[in-house]
């Protein structure tokens, strides 16, 4: 546990010896199996998140129950918005999706506001890693407000080829319209669109991409 918080918290060097103890003693590791679905929101919160190994996407979900995917997190990332309700005037509803069986750390909220308070490093880099998610947050509700759908889509099986760094995908449809916050319907279209245009490949449960670089133009 004390190799994976040195590798994946910047702060850890400036940390007394008994707040790294602290950490280490308190840190808890659980596994959870691809499919389980998590909420965070209100007053209750999990603690600060450490991906020590799998994948999971995290997204908000609409009154009516559509979603839209926000970012995803990958070995060694730290997920700070799970924590979100230990931060004053910070109100935000998240869900995640464990896309892959994973085994997830975490530094229960109490213990990280008060190494939070007591050193500054930690909070700066609080603050940071906030000001990135937000900022690709809205990055993401500007192409969702002025980009076009199908410019979307685009981008969102080169995200999956980076993933799994392969260009054969599988996903189905209506993954990718969660994805994309769109109806599935929709995805469908515009993959055979990008099939007779001879981007992609689509076969039941399986999309090959055949020409990232003019995947990447659309």
């Amino acid at each position: 546990m004390k190799e994976l918080l040195k590798e994946t918290l910047p702060f850890w060097p400036d940390l007394k010896k008994e707040e790294q103890e602290l950490l280490v003693e308190k840190v808890s590791e659980n596994f959870l199996a691809k499919g389980t679905r998590l909420h965070y929101g209100g007053k209750q919160c999990a603690g600060v998140q450490i991906i020590k190994q799998g994948q999971a996407r995290v997204y908000i979900t609409s009154p009516s129950g559509g979603e839209i995917t926000l970012f995803r997190l990958v070995d060694g990332d730290v997920s700070i918005l799970s924590a979100a309700c230990m931060m004053r005037g910070l109100d935000i509803e998240l869900d995640m999706e464990i896309e892959s069986d994973s085994l997830i750390c975490t530094i229960p909220k109490q213990v990280y506001k008060k190494i939070s308070e007591d050193n500054v490093k930690v909070k700066d880099y609080t603050m940071e890693l906030l000001s990135e998610k937000f900022s690709d947050i809205m990055w993401l509700f500007n192409q969702y407000v002025f980009s076009n759908v199908a410019s979307r889509l685009a981008d969102t099986l080169l995200e999956h080829r980076s993933l799994n760094e392969s260009d054969v995908l599988k996903i189905t449809h209506d993954a990718l319209a969660r994805d994309l916050g769109t109806a599935r319907e929709v995805v469908t279209r515009l993959l055979k669109q990008f099939q007779r245009d001879e981007i992609v490949k689509v076969s039941r449960g399986t999309i090959e991409i055949l020409d990232a670089k003019k995947l990447g133009k659309v």
